[in-house]
């Protein structure tokens, strides 16, 4: 008899968030699920594992999510991932899934998401990811996302070869008034547009919103905006090509 595909789920909202929990219960039945997430909400951590002593470890607890049995970690969800690429859960991941993250990940942003930076984190261990969010509603759909994801998730692992990496968006919407798929472009930054330091008040703040009014309607965010999934591949680090000049141009020892 032929195992089931071994699933990581992770989130960076931390492992009592709604999302993770509706996730884990689409994805139980039909894979060997694994759910490991951080003990408190990290989002904005990207690829980052955190500072952790090697030899004495992190703090591991067993949650239950209605059920399944997970793993809370004293880390973001990049450490959580590595820790399942080396095996800390028992058989290393087919596939590595995080979300349902509570609003989007979209732009070039997204290289700061949690969300993200866990499955490009596990793709840097060879395993596939699949990130998915949702865009913020009056009452959060979290079964559309579900729905898009569990989808997602079984292409993904029947598919040999590329693409190895996809971040999906949802609209906040039911799932009768999804307008479509498509694949998406990366908008210009994200959702972060203004910065301003106050010394006196000793406060840095940032603003939230559309990085720009005339969004490119062919990027991630035009396209979720007008209540369509979104699906951007996305690559891991890779070294750009070489420019065409000597390294000793730089240096020269």
């Amino acid at each position: 008899m032929t195992a089931k595909p071994r699933v990581v789920l992770t989130n960076d909202d931390g492992i009592d968030s709604p999302g993770i929990r509706e996730f884990a219960l689409g994805l139980a039945d039909a894979y060997d699920l694994v759910v490991a997430a951080p003990a408190i909400d990290m989002s904005g951590s990207g690829t980052g594992i955190g500072a952790f002593d090697p030899v004495s470890g992190v703090a591991l607890e067993l949650a239950d999510l209605d059920g399944i049995k997970g793993y809370t970690v004293a880390g973001p969800p990049g450490l959580a991932v590595m820790a399942a690429a080396l095996g800390a859960f028992g058989r290393v991941p087919d596939l590595v899934v995080s979300g349902v993250n509570a609003g989007i990940n979209t732009g070039h942003s997204v290289i700061h998401s949690g969300t993200v930076g866990a499955v490009l984190t596990a793709r840097t261990f060879r395993s596939k990811g699949l990130a998915v969010s949702l865009a913020q509603s009056e009452q959060w759909m979290w079964g559309t996302a579900v729905a898009v994801g569990v989808a997602a998730a079984d292409w993904m692992l029947r598919r040999n070869g590329g693409p190895h990496v996809l971040n999906i968006n949802v609209p906040g919407v039911p799932i009768d008034r999804v307008e479509g798929v498509h694949w998406a472009d990366l908008d210009e930054f994200g959702y972060f547009r203004v910065a301003n330091a106050d010394v006196t008040d000793r406060k840095l703040q940032f603003v939230v919103g559309p990085s720009s009014a005339g969004s490119d309607p062919a990027s991630d965010t035009a396209l979720c905006a007008r209540n369509f999934v979104t699906i951007t591949p996305l690559n891991t680090i890779e070294p750009a090509p070489f420019p065409d000049v000597e390294a000793t141009s730089i240096w020269r020892p």
